[in-house]
């Protein structure tokens, strides 16, 4: 199941937190984060961030996965996608966070595709969710998306 949640002010630090709060998403107990960012807005990128350093601190492990999203790829001009900036989050997301990382356009579906190959190919059992819904040999290694 993918969830869309708004912006969140603090990630909860536990399960406690979460339920605490009124609105319990389920944030603690999901397999994988996406975190998406306006290419166009590096400030969200802040915020995708912060988020991620939340998300790491609240956990004592880290058998979920992570991906970030650079979307309104669409928006942007060709000096900005070649500019410095979006090659650092790239090369800080892939390299240093060992995160995937796809720049997508939701408006003309570009590499909306590519954005669910990668979550379903990040977990970090090194294997693929979902592979336990294959029904025969001939399906196998297909990922069944709930």
């Amino acid at each position: 199941m993918v969830v869309d949640v708004p912006p969140q002010k603090r990630f909860p630090e536990d399960n406690f937190a979460e339920w605490n709060n009124g609105h319990p998403l389920g944030l603690r107990t999901v397999h994988a984060y996406v975190l998406v960012f306006d290419m166009g807005n590096l400030e969200t990128f802040r915020y995708c961030r912060s988020m991620r350093d939340q998300i790491l601190d609240s956990f004592s492990h880290r058998d979920f996965s992570l991906i970030v999203v650079g979307n309104k790829f669409d928006t942007i001009t060709e000096t900005q996608a070649n500019s410095q900036e979006l090659k650092d989050i790239s090369t800080l997301v892939r390299k240093h966070w060992r995160c995937g990382y796809v720049e997508c356009s939701a408006q003309y579906n570009y590499k909306i595709g590519d954005v669910f190959r990668e979550l379903m190919g990040c977990t970090s059992t090194g294997g693929v969710i979902g592979t336990e819904f294959s029904q025969s040999n001939r399906n196998k290694g297909r990922c069944t998306i709930l």
